[in-house]
């Protein structure tokens, strides 16, 4: 059986109950849900025809094995959503509590492994606060990018003076202009020198290695590069 948002639900209700108290009862779960406590012995009857739940009439509720499986899947996907939205992303306890309950029954295995590799990474990378998390809570409060971030922004190809030459650090384009770029011999780790510009700043001339290349501007843009100490 396909289970249904609103059955995955009562399941991780019943868990999440569970680890409070000892025992779990209807009243529970209409607490916890905060639904009528006919939504939920009729929610209760379903799971418990497929084999989810233990539940006599005005007695205690219980997960099954199979249930109990289920739930603490679907438990996992909330926290994880969780607090991807709440520590990554910074949205308010309350909304990300909310969304990751919606977004749990519908992410795919191989979006939530992902995910789950991504907080690893998080979790375990060697600064406290990298700096690149640091840089999107800056955005996010000031719609701007912090200096440093404006300073890499800038040092791209098109603002190097002719008779300068800098290192190529990457290439910030779209997959067809970057693979057209690479195409060409624009390879990041290479020095590139500016020959010419034009009167009006296009087209731009340069020479990597042996040989010359002409870009326009807004191609020269695309290309982040660095100061040759």
């Amino acid at each position: 059986m396909e289970l249904t948002q609103s059955l995955e639900d009562y399941l991780e209700a019943i868990l999440v109950v569970g680890k409070g108290r000892k025992i779990v009862r209807v009243k529970d779960i209409v607490r916890k849900l905060k639904v009528k406590a006919a939504s939920v012995v009729g929610a209760l009857k379903t799971l418990e025809r497929n084999g989810l739940v233990i539940h006599e009439r005005y007695g205690y509720v219980e997960l099954t094995g199979k249930g109990k499986t289920i739930a603490e899947d679907v438990y996992k996907r909330h926290k994880t959503l969780y607090k991807f939205l709440k520590e990554v992303l910074n949205v308010p306890s309350a909304i990300a509590d909310k969304d990751a309950c919606n977004l749990e029954h519908y992410l795919s295995k191989e979006s939530f492994e992902n995910l789950l590799s991504f907080l690893d990474f998080v979790n375990k990378c060697p600064e406290k606060n990298p700096k690149w998390l640091g840089a999107f809570r800056h955005f996010q409060e000031t719609n701007s990018f912090p200096e440093e971030c404006e300073k890499e922004r800038a040092m791209n190809l098109s603002i190097i003076k002719p008779g300068q030459s800098a290192k190529i650090k990457k290439i910030d384009a779209d997959t067809n202009l970057k693979r057209r770029l690479l195409d060409m011999g624009v390879i990041p780790g290479d020095i590139v020198s500016v020959v010419k510009v034009a009167p009006l700043g296009d087209p731009i001339d340069i020479k990597i290695k042996n040989y010359h290349l002409s870009l326009r501007k807004e191609e020269a843009e695309k290309i982040i590069v660095e100061e040759i100490e």
